[in-house]
């Protein structure tokens, strides 16, 4: 039990600051290697950073968006609710939640088709060689955890103290 409330509280953040850490790493170390290196050996090196940069910002933006679903960070418009008294007030965005939310299973679902074509025809990417079906997971994973997130802020809303529409403000 105590290490799913840790993965509760800190699986997306540690996952971003990893991601985030090997995308600047990946950059400096290519940056680095093109202007002042010139030895073939690490010039070649310089292409695998390259991908794994890009593999890391994509990745970046996904689990920043799960991040972003759970702290209730994501852009909402809400002028038009605040009338609604704290009773209610939690459900205030339930339309827009399931219609986001019945978008994210949907991507979870041709996500999976993605993995598994994947699968059927192999392919590996051109610098890490890395199969792309497992990179290509990473869509169907964030969005179930998106949808995780989002339920999971119905089940177990912050204090009405914590909204993060009032903390904007």
């Amino acid at each position: 039990m105590r290490i799913l409330k840790w993965l509760d509280a800190w699986f997306e953040k540690v996952i971003v600051v990893v991601l985030c850490t090997t995308l600047v790493a990946a950059l400096t170390y290519s940056a680095v290697v093109r202007y002042f290196v010139t030895h073939p050996f690490f010039t070649m090196l310089s292409h695998t950073a390259e991908e794994l940069a890009i593999f890391a910002f994509v990745f970046l933006l996904y689990f920043g968006a799960v991040l972003a679903t759970r702290d209730g960070a994501h852009f909402r418009v809400s002028a038009h609710l605040d009338w609604i008294r704290p009773p209610l007030r939690r459900w205030r965005f339930l339309i827009g939640d399931l219609v986001w939310l019945a978008f994210n299973l949907f991507i979870v679902w041709q996500g999976m088709l993605l993995v598994r074509s994947a699968l059927e025809r192999p392919e590996p990417s051109l610098a890490l060689g890395v199969p792309m079906q497992w990179i290509y997971l990473v869509i169907p994973l964030t969005f179930a955890l998106t949808c995780l997130r989002l339920v999971q802020s119905y089940v177990n809303p912050p204090p009405e103290d914590e909204d993060p529409a009032r903390r904007q403000l």
